[in-house]
């Protein structure tokens, strides 16, 4: 990993950053290092800071710091979590490597975006960046990348009541290619009602719709064939209308079809 004429500095407040990111241009910044395969000429590791390192439990959602490990998120265990976040990160990685890997790590690594992206669009996460002098809250669904002199400071999960929750990892078990994607299916009932639902699928391409979420809202039971055929239909249809569309494996698409076949029969 290492690189020819690199160096690291170390920063212990989030002031450090802060005055780095201004002093210095195009400053790596460093977590567990997990992600990265080499070394810019300047980086700046932020692990140790221990702002960037808690984590916060409320009624409503949890905070993160970026600095906090997979591991740690890990032992808080599946019944304090929702589920489909716990789901996904027992998925990633050997636990070696989730003790290093960072939880603002595995959202800025550029690429894959899968397994944590996939229930962290579900779950409408929302990260906070600051600078030295303003704070911002992006909602993950808009998150393209952290703005020049920002910095992430925090992963807001909110935690509602779902009646079910489903995650799916696919493709190989022992590492990424392009067959590697994550899914994600939440949904709400009332009596005889679907309430709310969220479907997401991230790998090479990432996939959310409204518009199929919104046919599926307010459907009664029990759900018949031809409503979840109907239902899969639509999304092949929004599916090939996908920018990204035609980076995805047919397989995949394949794939993505039927888990979403799969979680509504788990709804009759």
């Amino acid at each position: 990993m290492q690189k020819n004429n690199s160096s690291v500095l170390m920063a212990s407040t989030l002031s450090d950053v802060f005055f780095h990111l201004k002093s210095v241009n195009n400053l790596q910044i460093l977590g567990g290092c997990t992600y990265i395969s080499s070394l810019d000429e300047k980086s700046l590791c932020v692990k140790f800071i221990d702002e960037l390192s808690q984590i916060e439990k409320k009624e409503r959602y949890i905070d993160f710091g970026p600095s906090v490990t997979l591991s740690q998120i890990i032992q808080i265990r599946r019944t304090n979590l929702p589920e489909v976040l716990y789901d996904a990160l027992i998925t990633m990685a050997s636990e070696s490597v989730r003790n290093l890997a960072t939880f603002g790590g595995s959202i800025c690594a550029a690429d894959p975006k899968i397994m944590i992206w996939s229930p962290l669009l579900a779950l409408d996460a929302r990260l906070e960046i600051r600078n030295q002098s303003e704070t911002k809250y992006i909602p993950f669904s808009k998150y393209t990348g952290i703005p020049k002199g920002f910095i992430l400071t925090k992963i807001r999960i909110p935690i509602d009541d779902w009646d079910i929750q489903i995650f799916k990892r696919v493709g190989p078990s022992s590492k990424l290619n392009d067959l590697s994607a994550g899914f994600t299916f939440l949904a709400s009932t009332q009596k005889d009602l679907i309430t709310n639902v969220r479907i997401t699928f991230a790998g090479n391409t990432v996939f959310r719709s409204t518009e199929l979420e919104n046919k599926i809202i307010g459907a009664h039971f029990p759900l018949t064939s031809k409503f979840i055929g109907d239902v899969v239909k639509t999304a092949s249809s929004l599916l090939e209308k996908n920018e990204e569309y035609t980076k995805m494996q047919p397989i995949l698409r394949q794939q993505f079809l039927n888990l979403i076949q799969y979680s509504l029969e788990q709804l009759t």
